[in-house]
């Protein structure tokens, strides 16, 4: 039988491989692309959010990639739901 400290074992390593895999797809495409500008992360590390990014030289384009982020965000939300 599967305690629950196992289970909170095997959740937590399949959110750590798809942050994992997520982050090796991001580094495939900025290694693809004829430029890349900037960039933010966002990542719940030990119950808190840790942010990383790039130097920030437009606020604006900033705050505008945070409001498309909200709004995917809310979007998945509200198919999920469904």
């Amino acid at each position: 039988m599967t305690t629950l400290t196992e289970i909170k074992s095997i959740v937590s390593d399949k959110h750590k491989k798809e942050l994992l895999e997520g982050l090796a797809e991001v580094k495939e495409q900025i290694q693809k692309a004829d430029t890349a500008e900037s960039m933010v992360l966002m990542v719940k590390l030990n119950g808190d959010y840790v942010r990383f990014s790039t130097s920030i030289g437009n606020t604006m384009d900033l705050v505008a990639q945070l409001e498309l982020l909200k709004y995917d965000v809310i979007k998945r939300m509200k198919r999920e739901e469904s």
